[in-house]
């Protein structure tokens, strides 16, 4: 059967077959939330589009291409534009500002999980609607004991997920000024370079030239390989990227450091980091995050320390090993004539009320195990057959040993229950 509208393009159905392996993936990631002491965080789908103009960085792909504008709200006073919200961390800076967190919390560590919409180019591994599992810590210091915390936590989540082949890359992209400063050595190497980068490339080169580091296309590799590292900038300080990494030495967490790695938003500074995976099932990177020192400021609060990371959950399920499990129900109820609909329904209450999980079948029909056995019962309820007690039970698999449970008197039947 096919339907004659269609679902919009870079966006996904969860249907019943794929829903348990994501509430199991979501279980997960909120059980090692609350491990590590984090709370979540819930925003509005909908936030003031200058926000993440003023914030992400005008120049960013994100912003410049990619965020969803709805209509100028009439309520708003200045008739400012909303978009749907393209990443979180902005938004979780407004709600730790606005909320008052940076007063009553003011070491916030909060988690999140939540969608997101971007007009991406449609190419495997990128949805236009998308979901994030992320962390953001404020007011956590500016020692690398937070930041390897947070990797800790990603690293943690990754383990618990059961994903395999998974790599952890790090990098310091240094001060605000000194990525200035690295931007401009970056800009005069990629102009030389202009006529062999691919198309994208050389838009960014025109509005963001450190981006052109995160190209994934083919063109752009060899040139990207031998471009100015930001250790050649004068002055620049590693001795927080040294710290880091001792920090995940101790931990025995395996890393790799990329000169070129950075962060696609314009707030990053200092450590940063990414998870990979070397399978080919999806985009590779699992997990991307790093410190925000500046956000809160610029924001028009007072100087704050963050970190944080954000994962793609459509990722992680692609690469996890966990099994998507048909979860057992308790009793499959089949009710055999309209007569008796009251007393099933009795029993479905009582069942409910005693923390039976059941699954009401009303269609008509005969009843045979194979049904029951692909709803995945512990047993079957009858009520109301010929000739019979009114209420009738029995346990998978249907075997002539396998004596049923009967009963005319609905509460002598549940205690007769408890023992099948």
């Amino acid at each position: 059967m096919k339907s004659k509208y269609q679902i919009v393009t870079g966006m996904d159905d969860v249907t019943p077959d794929k829903s348990a392996l994501w509430q199991e993936v979501e279980s997960i990631l909120r059980q090692v939330s609350a491990q590590f002491g984090y709370q979540e965080i819930r925003t509005p789908s909908l936030e003031k589009a200058e926000m993440f103009k003023q914030n992400i960085g005008v120049e960013t792909d994100v912003v410049s291409k990619q965020m969803f504008y709805i209509a100028i709200d009439e309520d708003i006073k200045d008739k400012e534009q909303l978009v749907l919200k393209p990443e979180m961390t902005a938004p979780v800076v407004r709600a730790y500002m606005e909320g008052g967190l940076w007063r009553s919390k003011p070491l916030s560590k909060l988690y999140y999980i939540d969608s997101f919409f971007r007009r991406e180019r449609q190419q495997k591994g990128r949805r236009r609607q998308f979901h994030q599992f992320g962390v953001e810590v404020l007011g956590g210091g500016y020692g690398t004991d937070q930041d390897a915390e947070v990797i800790l936590f990603a690293w943690t989540c990754m383990e618990k997920l059961k994903i395999k082949n998974k790599k952890l890359v790090i990098n310091n992209i240094g001060t605000i000024k000194e990525r200035q400063e690295w931007q401009k050595e970056l800009e005069k190497y990629f102009q030389k370079h202009k006529e062999k980068l691919s198309d994208e490339s050389k838009e960014r080169l025109q509005r963001n030239p450190m981006r052109i580091l995160d190209s994934k296309e083919k063109e752009d590799q060899t040139i990207i390989k031998n471009a100015p590292k930001i250790d050649t900038v004068e002055d620049y300080a590693s001795n927080k990227f040294k710290k880091l990494k001792e920090n995940l030495e101790a931990l025995g967490i395996p890393y790799q450091h990329n000169p070129y790695l950075v962060r696609g938003l314009d707030y990053y500074n200092g450590n940063v980091f990414e998870i990979t995976t070397e399978s080919n099932k999806s985009q590779n990177a699992l997990c991307g995050g790093g410190r925000f020192d500046h956000l809160v400021e610029n924001m028009g609060g007072k100087k704050t320390s963050a970190v944080g990371f954000a994962a793609g959950i459509e990722r992680m399920i692609d690469e996890s090993d966990l099994e998507n499990e048909n979860n057992q129900i308790d009793a499959y109820i089949v009710c055999n004539g309209t007569e008796y609909y009251d007393k099933t329904l009795q029993l479905i209450q009582k069942l409910i009320e005693k923390k039976y999980s059941i699954f009401f079948d009303t269609r008509k029909g005969k009843v045979k195990e194979d049904r029951i056995r692909k709803h995945n019962a512990k047993f079957g309820i009858w009520v109301g057959q010929k000739d019979k007690p009114l209420y009738w039970s029995r346990k998978l698999p249907f075997k002539k040993d396998n004596n049923p449970i009967i009963s005319d008197n609905i509460d002598e039947f549940l205690n007769k229950l408890k023992t099948q």
